[in-house]
């Protein structure tokens, strides 16, 4: 059991939202196509692999002697306690259980369970920061006797006992009660055995968890010394997304408040972030499930959502670190269930448990300890911690030797965004230079992508062909020492009291040597140093799994010369000897302190469902219709909105992707979706789906809608005719005719059901070409109903005829006459199978 998600991909196609059966096999999603699918086209990818390829799990370039592996970037320490070393406090540990909770969609109702790792009643903690953990998604059930046997049958029963997931950040927990938190981790079981068949994954039912729980501590909070006025959520895994929408939905009304969450290794299936909660986001690079570091996205879409959004958003990146150490319960040797690595890669190449880059699993819950202990502190208060979280590069002990990486935007941060704010300078020397989409493309060159020819690469860019929101990046190359190129800005960025940070990628194995270059609106100039040296190293190469995520280039602008530095006009990158490539996200001037959140939280777009008879044309010709699938908004629009909107549906029409402006005050509107209308039967609903991603001046909560059409037009009667009689050497005739046609494909099939004994027709008496052809071979002198023979014949709803034949052989033997039963099925009618019986009478 993963936390990412399945999807489905191929024939050129787009497809919805994937869910998964009850079989935990079958994988399903809308898709838009004129005719089915031929599944030899379709390819079901997780994590990045392809589950139907049988080739190793991971494919790797660099040897681990690569000189590009040893570019680290330089470290000072932390000018703070070290936040991963235990506190003064004494603690205690205690459990409870609160009536089950019924969640829309789940069948089953979820356990509500909580482990509480606090400071002892009688320490001098003060008031004390709720720390709420929500674990992420694994198995469910297993049999402390059988470590090969588990279940995910919810509620466990019989041998089975429940996989305690939620006892996995005990270690996260005594650290963080030690140094005066009360701290709870919940359990989410009932979500993760049931989740498969949720088009968001769980997100919303995980949200109402935590919710439960927070009002549970309502009544606990005096007693326990408990402010609910600061806290913090701390998700793993799918456990991330559902704090992030627990953390958007509650209102500045609710008696807690989010002051902040920490996401490690989180999925982010609605592409979607928390305004106004500061967030951190852990990445740890080698990943084998969520292994497109999706999490990334709760830092990257935040910065454009909400213009007056001052919560600090850091991503940090864990060179080393796979996603289920984080967790003792998902570690093997430690857990009580079984478990395992999920990096699925050869253990002596990068990335593998032999190799010095990889972590081990006592020295990844070190640094997840730092870093979720720090973020805590910061977002109670305690900024002398914001050097982890800033690219600052300071580390602490406890870290040790990890390579941990950080970029942040938002905290107070005055961003130029290329081709928004921001626009390209002229080029001179070796340097060229453009704006281009942040896409991939390994199929047709588009020349406005950033890598075309290229296969997917992560966290910030999207594959060719995603239809959720993409940036613009400034790209830069050059081939020798002293190129020159950037961007400038028609509204002046102010550096007097503020540093200069650029979230820049480099190409994968490729050190960029640089500079930078600032102007101001009187043209002068001077070429700084970057903080930390003038080298920017490229990540660790990784094969497929590489990934190439901005770094921060941070410039201390307070040693120019000359340079009126509260009027800054651009920005240039100099490039050094042996040349380069890079890519820039943006940049920003960011101040010495951290910004205060205003006491906001962003309108959210509640998107519903809609059912609709489909009705009649006023002609015989089909017609295009649009029907509004209804959407709500919580919370007051201040501003203009905009949402991106994707729709996909059973009929090439319903495919469209477009925005949707969002007026100041508005609280409901409508999503257009368009569907046909004719006088053909058309099966018993056609669904279309859809998705919102805000663009601006918004949040989604519910962001999956539905249009669901009701055919209404009759289902046409299918004529069967088979032949009752032949002679030897003829065909036995299967006709099925439609009285009307229909819209969309029909089948129907026949099956040898009957027909024993000496006069059963037999494999020897048909042609054994044909035979062959069916991919029946062996001992044919069987009757035809043993020999498993179904014929299936398919046409496309305007074509009302089916025919299949079935040869016989004619030999020279007087034989009697012989018989089959033979079933058929069409695909409009249902019902019982109809049955005949043919006769095949000798030649003579």
């Amino acid at each position: 059991m993963t936390s990412d998600r399945p999807t489905i991909r191929g024939a050129g196609l787009s497809f919805g939202p994937a869910t998964v059966r009850d079989d935990g096999r079958t994988v399903e999603a809308v898709v838009v196509s004129a005719s089915v699918p031929d599944p030899a086209m379709l390819d079901v990818a997780l994590s990045g692999d392809h589950l139907e390829e049988s080739r190793p799990a991971r494919s790797f370039r660099a040897p681990l002697d690569d000189p590009a592996l040893k570019g680290l970037p330089s470290t000072h320490p932390l000018l703070a306690p070290d936040p991963g070393v235990a506190g003064p406090h004494a603690t205690s540990t205690s459990d409870y259980e609160l009536p089950r909770l019924k969640v829309p969609g789940l069948v089953e109702p979820i356990e509500m369970v909580g482990h509480v790792v606090e400071p002892v009643a009688d320490a001098d903690t003060g008031n004390r920061p709720l720390v709420l953990f929500i674990p992420g998604r694994h198995a469910v059930c297993y049999d402390p006797d059988d470590p090969q046997a588990v279940s995910t049958r919810w509620p466990c029963t019989g041998r089975f006992d429940e996989v305690p997931t939620h006892l996995g950040h005990h270690y996260l927990q005594q650290v963080l009660a030690s140094q005066g938190h009360t701290t709870v981790s919940v359990g989410v079981n009932g979500v993760n055995a049931q989740d498969d068949a949720l088009g968001d994954g769980g997100a919303d039912a995980r949200a109402r968890v935590v919710l439960r729980h927070l009002d549970h501590w309502v009544g606990l909070a005096r007693d326990r010394q408990v402010d609910l006025d600061q806290v913090i959520l701390v998700g793993h895994s799918r456990g991330g997304e559902g704090a992030s929408r627990a953390a958007t939905r509650i209102p500045l009304s609710a008696p807690y408040r989010v002051a902040g969450q920490v996401l490690l290794a989180p999925t982010n299936f609605a592409t979607n972030t928390a305004p106004y909660v500061p967030t951190v986001t852990v990445l740890p690079y080698c990943d084998g499930d969520v292994a497109d570091l999706q999490g990334q996205l709760y830092t990257d879409s935040s910065r454009d959502v909400m213009t007056d959004d001052t919560s600090l958003k850091s991503s940090v990146l864990v060179m080393g670190a796979n996603h289920n150490f984080f967790n003792t319960e998902w570690t093997p040797g430690v857990s009580a269930a079984p478990s395992v690595d999920d990096w699925g890669g050869p253990a002596d190449q990068p990335c593998g448990r032999r190799t010095p880059e990889r972590l081990t699993a006592p020295e990844q819950r070190a640094v997840g300890t730092v870093y979720v202990a720090g973020a805590v502190a910061l977002f109670t208060g305690q900024v002398e911690h914001l050097p982890l979280f800033d690219g600052s590069a300071a580390t602490t002990p406890s870290v040790g030797d990890a390579d941990v990486r950080s970029h942040a935007i938002g905290g107070g941060r005055d961003v130029r965004r290329p081709g928004i704010e921001a626009t390209p300078t002229t080029s001179s020397g070796s340097a060229r230079a453009r704006l281009c989409t942040g896409r991939v493309n390994s199929g047709q060159v588009r020349i406005e992508d950033c890598l075309p020819r290229a296969r997917a690469v992560t966290p910030h860019w999207v594959a060719y062909g995603a239809r959720t929101p993409r940036r613009m990046f400034w790209e830069m190359t050059w081939s020798r020492s002293g190129a020159v190129a950037g961007l400038r800005f028609d509204q002046p960025l102010d550096l007097d009291s503020a540093r200069l940070e650029m979230r820049t990628m480099v190409a994968p194995g490729i050190a960029a040597e640089l500079r930078v270059r600032i102007t101001d609106g009187a043209g002068e100039s001077d070429t700084l140093l970057p903080m930390g040296g003038s080298s920017l190293p490229p990540l660790m190469a990784a094969g497929s799994a590489t990934k190439m995520w901005a770094q921060s280039v941070l410039v201390d602008a307070s040693a120019a010369r000359g340079v009126d530095l509260s009027d800054i006009r651009s920005v240039e990158i100099v490039g050094g000897a042996g040349g380069g490539r890079l890519w820039v996200a943006d940049l920003a001037a960011a101040p010495l302190t951290l910004a205060s959140v205003p006491a906001i939280r962003a309108p959210q777009i509640h998107l519903g469902e809609l059912t609709i008879a489909e009705g009649d044309p006023s002609g015989d010709r089909p017609t295009m219709r649009t029907a509004r699938v209804p959407f709500a908004i919580t919370g007051t629009v201040t501003r203009p909105g905009r949402l991106l909107v994707v729709t996909d549906g059973l009929q090439p029409e319903s495919k469209q992707r477009f925005t949707v402006e969002i007026a100041p005050g508005q609280t409901t509107g409508s999503i257009p979706v368009r569907y046909r209308v004719d006088r053909l039967d058309s099966g018993p609903a056609g669904a279309s789906y859809m998705a919102v991603w805000p663009l601006r001046g918004l949040a989604t909560d519910d962001y999956l809608g539905n249009l669901v059409v009701r055919d209404d037009d009759p289902t046409p009667a299918v004529r069967l005719h088979v032949t009752r009689s032949v002679r030897e050497g003829q065909p036995i005739v299967m006709t099925a005719r439609l009285v009307e046609p229909v819209g969309y494909e029909w089948r129907v099939t026949f099956e040898f059901v009957g027909g024993h004994g000496p006069r059963a027709l037999r494999g020897t008496d048909l042609r054994r070409r044909w035979l062959r052809r069916q991919g029946i071979t062996g001992d044919l002198d069987r009757p035809l109903s043993r020999l498993g023979v179904s014929l299936t014949g398919s046409a496309p709803g305007s074509r009302r005829t089916i025919r299949i034949e079935i040869p016989t052989r004619r030999d020279r033997a007087a034989d009697p006459p012989k018989r089959v039963t033979i079933a058929y099925f069409d695909s409009i009618g249902g019902g019982p199978p109809r049955r005949s019986t043919v006769v095949v009478r000798d030649r003579r």
